[in-house]
């Protein structure tokens, strides 16, 4: 299946990618830009998306679950906690106690379409946006 890129999607949004897989990151990274939005990374470690978090003002976030030095579940805790829209794209299943505890965020299972991410994240960004009426 393909989806269609929409350049307004992630129009003027910084969006952090935090993936271990480089040529998967730069897929992901690729399919936001295309839709208007800046990457903030993409970094393959939990200490470097931290870092990114602490210095840059990030608007959304595709995350993989399990990074070169662990698991970003406390990250996506704390990235919703302050209502910044989280995807998270994971080759794992996740916790059930996760997923309890954090049901409003989406969860991909690898293999997913970069553009998949990109019009997810619109759609948590502008939930005005009707995807269907496409220019």
């Amino acid at each position: 299946m393909y989806i269609e890129p929409k350049n307004c999607w992630l129009q003027g949004c910084k969006v952090l990618v935090a993936e271990d897989e480089m040529l998967i990151a730069y897929d992901i990274a690729y399919s936001i830009e295309e839709a208007g939005g800046t990457v903030v990374g993409p970094v393959a470690t939990l200490a470097n998306a931290r870092r990114l978090c602490a210095s840059d003002q990030v608007d959304a976030a595709v995350l993989d679950m399990n990074l070169l030095d662990g698991n970003s579940e406390a990250l996506v805790g704390e990235l919703s906690a302050r209502h910044i829209p989280v995807i998270v794209n994971t080759a794992e299943r996740l916790p059930l106690a996760f997923q309890s505890t954090l049901p409003e965020v989406m969860v991909f299972a690898k293999p997913t379409l970069p553009d998949a991410l990109a019009e997810a994240l619109g759609r948590q960004l502008h939930p005005e946006f009707d995807i269907e009426n496409r220019a």
